[in-house]
């Protein structure tokens, strides 16, 4: 049984394997019925064409309608639809003139209209068919030419009991392979779970062990440095053993973001937004930017206020961080937070060189920059990762857009109800 913390990316990847099998199965089986159909209906078709051409054979003979052909004389099914059928004729010479009639039993319409009917298919060279709830066969014979027509009623009946029969049989068989592609879904997904959760318990337990060392080798450069002053290689060992630690807490966040279920509450996300982009006014000047701000007031948001501010903080330091400062581009990072119908929106743009199409979806996984450059800013690509655990476990959706030199991450969140 696949685990009910599974994580929603896990989750998503199931739920498609579902829907491919489901998919592949559902257009076998409807392909099968299909064809079952089609197959059915033209065995009917054919076996009632021979009916019609013995009914005329006979007929022509002056035997009247005598049964079905030698080779149907064991089938059941078509004797009923001759004995509970009935049959019209209608004979043409060669001049075109009437010679024949047979329109006494149940006629479905006047002499002269059967008649016009007749000729009609005979002046189109039509051999077969079916028109309304009459089957028809045109034989051409001696210089004569004779209309057969049966009721098709019982046919069309019987062909609608199929349909029925098909769609009530299909309905059933797509829920069997519903459940059975739950099941296959969680052995296939089920090994995959187990590493994933390795994977999340071995960075937890690897952070954690880490911490000790890295406060250490703090402490004991500290003291360091205060025997023998400024050195160098000191300040590199200082230096290195600091992005670590931000690598190790940044590790332990998102182990934390992923595992932890969130309270909600209600959170004024206009107030959060305001107070989490103050203290990046000092950090934007520094680098020469502006930071610009559009932002509706009183849209709530039901979710954790410490994550949210998270997810904030995070979006706007990765847009200070990577924008890219140029007399011919704008120099504005711009905020803005506005709402829909459904869901409080939270945009963070800034200028940039644009991001490939092949990289804006896989820029959220771990560890993943888009070049090398990167490396030198102090990132090291868990930030975005983080960013949308946190939207993830607030039922939400990101995504990054590009245009004209503007990168903007988009971040979508339902409102308070």
């Amino acid at each position: 049984m696949i685990r009910q913390n599974m994580s929603k990316l896990l989750k998503s990847s199931r739920n498609k394997i579902i829907v491919t099998i489901m998919g592949a199965l559902g257009l076998i089986l409807l392909g099968t019925l299909i064809i079952i159909y089609f197959t059915t209906y033209s065995a009917v078709y054919r076996n009632s064409q021979n009916i019609l051409k013995v009914f005329t054979s006979d007929y022509i003979k002056g035997n009247g309608p005598k049964g079905i052909p030698e080779d149907n004389a064991k089938v059941p099914e078509m004797r009923m639809i001759e004995n509970s059928s009935v049959m019209y004729l209608v004979g043409f010479s060669q001049d075109g003139e009437v010679t024949d009639i047979m329109n006494d039993v149940k006629p479905v319409m006047s002499d002269e209209d059967f008649t016009a009917l007749a000729k009609s298919l005979v002046d189109a060279k039509k051999t077969s068919g079916v028109i309304g709830r009459l089957i028809y066969c045109v034989t051409e014979t001696e210089g004569n030419t004779y209309v057969v027509m049966m009721d098709n009623s019982l046919i069309t009946s019987s062909m609608k009991a199929l349909i029925l029969n098909t769609i009530i049989f299909g309905f059933i068989a797509l829920v069997i392979l519903f459940f059975v592609s739950l099941k296959v879904a969680d052995k296939i997904m089920q090994p995959i779970d187990e590493m994933y959760q390795k994977q999340k318990l071995f960075i937890s337990d690897a952070g954690h062990e880490l911490k000790t060392p890295i406060s250490t080798v703090s402490a004991n450069a500290e003291l360091l440095e205060r025997e023998i002053g400024k050195n160098r290689w000191l300040d590199n060992i200082i230096f290195e053993n600091k992005r670590m630690k931000e690598l190790v807490k940044e590790l332990l966040d998102l182990s934390r973001t992923e595992n932890v279920s969130i309270v909600r509450e209600d959170v004024d996300l206009s107030k959060l937004v305001t107070g989490g982009m103050l203290p990046f006014d000092s950090v934007a000047f520094e680098k020469g930017l502006l930071i610009e701000s559009d932002i509706a007031m009183d849209i709530h948001v039901m979710g954790d206020a410490g994550e949210l501010g998270k997810l904030i903080s995070t979006l706007i330091d990765n847009a200070i961080s990577h924008a890219e400062i140029s007399e011919a581009k704008e120099k504005n990072v711009v905020i803005s937070l506005s709402r829909n119908e459904k869901n409080a929106v939270f945009k963070v743009s800034n200028p940039g060189k644009e991001i490939p199409k092949e990289d804006r979806e896989r820029i959220f996984e771990r560890f993943y920059r888009t070049d090398s450059s990167r490396n030198l800013n102090g990132h090291y690509g868990l930030g975005l990762a983080i960013a949308k655990a946190i939207v993830m476990n607030h039922n939400g959706s990101i995504e990054v857009e590009c245009r004209d030199g503007i990168t903007a991450f988009v971040v979508r969140i339902p409102i308070a109800r």
